[in-house]
């Protein structure tokens, strides 16, 4: 299928709304590391927002404080989650067991 040619005001609306999306994800990211909002509230969050849904469950787990690349890994590994699974296609087991192990850890 060959891709649609854009007009230039396609284009420069699919490039503000790609901006848009990275500036929120990135802003979600920051308040991850600050402890401005928990995981469990994001999770909640991520049921309603596409922008948020759409996020990598690693790159979620990589922004909150004390937890690295590898300790991430570890995480998802255990809980069963594959490294490409995004908020949105976690299941209801999958939200529980990552929850508890990152509740778990903050205590």
């Amino acid at each position: 299928m060959p891709v649609p040619e854009l007009t230039h005001e396609q284009r420069v609306a699919a490039s503000a709304k790609a901006v848009a999306i990275r500036t929120k994800r990135a802003e979600i990211k920051r308040q991850l590391k600050a402890a401005k909002i928990s995981l469990r509230d994001l999770l909640v969050v991520s049921q309603v927002d596409d922008v948020v849904a759409g996020m990598k469950v690693i790159s979620v787990l990589e922004a909150l404080p004390g937890i690295g690349q590898i300790k991430a890994h570890a995480i998802m590994e255990k809980c069963g989650i594959a490294m490409s699974r995004r908020l949105r296609g976690l299941g209801p087991h999958q939200v529980d067991a990552l929850t508890k192990l990152i509740d778990s850890r903050v205590r």
